[in-house]
């Protein structure tokens, strides 16, 4: 049986706040998808993380786990999340301590397979 398939690289970008200042990740210089962002707050305490494409909101922000240790999926705006290729991401952490995981997908589809 014959058919076609999409295969897509994925990676994660890491991001550590050391500071409360807004701060610019740059761009892998290629277009991606968001599909998912992870914090961990390793100091404990409520803190908050906004995620941007320098102008839109990805993130909705929010309180992350007040335990110390604990990792948290942040709520995504779905429509906020294709980044293109000379876009930057715009991390800001109300604390010190958070460890954003901003997990991605190339656009596009992919390259296209034949299975055979």
């Amino acid at each position: 049986m014959a058919g076609t398939a999409q295969i897509s690289s994925s990676f994660v970008i890491s991001y550590t706040g050391t500071n409360t200042a807004a701060s610019t990740i740059a761009n892998p210089g290629r277009a991606f998808r968001i599909v998912a962002v992870y914090a961990n707050n390793e100091t404990g305490g409520s803190l908050n993380v906004t995620l941007t494409d320098g102008t839109n909101n990805i993130t909705q922000g929010g309180a992350l786990a007040v335990a110390a240790n604990t990792a948290k999926v942040l709520e995504i705006d779905e429509t906020h999340c294709d980044i293109g290729s000379a876009e930057n991401l715009v991390c800001t952490v109300s604390g010190v301590g958070v460890v954003v995981k901003i997990l991605c997908v190339a656009t596009g589809g992919g390259f296209g397979l034949t299975v055979t």
